[in-house]
């Protein structure tokens, strides 16, 4: 269930982002070093599993607590590059405002991780949560 929602997602944004835009998820490693790999790169990330509160017999109502960052490496991305990592940016989280991921399940923007730079590699995140269920429907 947890992974079938973040592929979907993956899926979704793919269909909205930039064509050839790299799209990774919470299992796929980030190595912008390699000369081989593009220099901007956005990844769902599963922070947390939080509980909402509901058990009803045998399900469990939680929130699939996500973080879309995206990753440039501001030493090798040229300009149109960095200008492809704000695009993406705000294209994913466009997306996801007002999209129904299932009858009504909506995702909610959340905070994400802060904003990094190491001096060579850039984050930007924004979070946001989907609401899901454990157990037997």
């Amino acid at each position: 269930m947890i992974f079938d929602t973040e592929s979907t997602i993956l899926g979704y944004l793919a269909t909205k982002c930039a064509p050839g835009t790299v799209l990774l998820g919470t299992f796929d490693p980030i190595d912008l070093t390699d000369d081989s790999s593009s220099p901007v790169v956005g990844q769902i990330l599963l922070l947390q599993i939080q509980h909402a509160g509901q058990v009803r017999g045998c399900s469990a109502a939680v929130l699939l607590q996500y973080s879309f960052s995206v990753y440039c490496d501001i030493a090798r991305a040229s300009s149109a590059q960095k200008t492809a990592a704000a695009t993406l940016f705000e294209a994913a989280a466009n997306a996801l405002v007002g999209w129904e991921y299932a009858l009504m399940r909506h995702p909610q923007i959340t905070d994400g991780q802060a904003t990094g730079f190491d001096g060579r590699v850039l984050r930007l995140s924004f979070g946001f949560s989907i609401p899901a269920y454990f157990g037997t429907h």
